[in-house]
């Protein structure tokens, strides 16, 4: 599941590289940050963020199907666990930014703390990139 964050990083970067290169501009419109650009850069980064949704969606979609055991015939599903299966837990979390203010959410308390440090960051990146613009 680390493909589609590489994806996604790879695509900031090409966006930030077009930001600090001048190919890309950053505005801050109250207290949302406006990125545009018209280079080969910025829509190489912006379609590389798109990618990188849609690849952890299907990533997510097809890990799902595969992990669900199947139950052997004749048997009702609930007596189809043995202790040679071993469970994976999932862990999960996220971050909605909504203009500098982080809303995070983890499954479990060491995933909600690195969706806390991944919001740092994040705010962390747009602010430089417009201070680096004003």
């Amino acid at each position: 599941m680390w493909r589609p964050v590489g994806v996604f990083m790879a695509g900031v970067a090409s966006i930030t590289a077009a930001a600090v290169s001048g190919e890309a501009q950053v505005q801050l419109f109250i207290i949302f940050p406006v990125i545009s650009g018209n280079s080969l850069l910025f829509i190489l980064g912006v379609l590389l963020i798109v990618a990188s949704f849609i690849l952890g969606f299907v990533l997510a979609a097809t890990s799902i199907t595969e992990t669900e055991p199947t139950p052997p015939p004749g048997s009702t599903g609930a007596t189809a666990q043995t202790e040679e299966t071993p469970q994976k837990k999932t862990r999960f979390g996220g971050v909605v930014l909504i203009g500098p203010v982080p809303i995070v959410f983890g499954s479990d308390r060491r995933m909600a703390l690195t969706m806390l440090l991944l919001a740092i960051v994040l705010i962390a990146i747009v602010l430089a990139l417009v201070l680096v613009n004003l």
